[in-house]
């Protein structure tokens, strides 16, 4: 699934900046919703800008805005850092979008392609962590801040890496409450790709 779907999506949103924008708005409408709830979400979004119905959190909106205005530079940034391996890199320079924290920039970084994972909420359970094991202060220095994310990365790579963590969360999450219509981790793979580039 992993091999399949993320390389799918990694093409497309490494194509240009207009399509890593709609990889980062899919990350941000992932946040405390649904994965099958994202594609009327990024409609919504493409049809009524700031004023869509999904901005439920100003945080969202907010991080739309800076990621749409920011697009050619983060583009630029996680391209260069995909062709260095760089995930701790790329996840440094997406953090400073609104709502991505670790956790959800690494997702991102993950569906371009690099070896690191999205540790959630459904996978911090399964792990026996906090929810809030891989969060950051907003005080903390950038010295600091890199130093977590390294932290992050090498973490998701000793307990399975991107392929496993992806198929494996795809899986488990597959027919869920939240997610009844997508009743396979095939599916719910699939899903991830529709939605990207919806």
């Amino acid at each position: 699934m992993y091999n399949r779907d993320c390389k799918k999506i990694a093409k497309f949103a490494m194509k240009n900046p207009d399509n890593f924008f709609w990889l980062i708005v899919f990350v941000l409408c992932t946040i405390q919703a649904s994965l099958q709830s994202t594609v009327p979400q990024i409609q919504d979004i493409k049809k009524n800008g700031r004023r869509a119905k999904f901005f439920n959190w100003e945080m969202k909106r907010i991080g739309h805005d800076y990621a749409y205005d920011n697009r050619h530079n983060l583009f630029l940034t996680v391209k260069a850092c995909v062709k260095a391996n760089d995930a701790v890199g790329a996840i440094d320079a997406l953090t400073s979008v609104n709502g991505l924290g670790i956790v959800k920039a690494a997702f991102v970084v993950q569906m371009c392609g690099l070896d690191v994972a999205c540790l959630d909420s459904h996978n911090l359970t399964r792990l026996g962590l906090s929810q809030s094991h891989f969060k950051l202060s907003k005080t903390v220095s950038h010295a600091t801040k890199r130093k977590k994310i390294a932290e992050y990365v090498e973490y998701t790579r000793e307990t399975g890496g991107a392929e496993y963590w992806w198929n494996t969360w795809c899986d488990y999450v597959a027919g869920n409450r939240a997610n009844r219509s997508l009743n396979t981790g095939d599916a719910v793979s699939k899903f991830h790709v529709t939605a990207v580039m919806a």
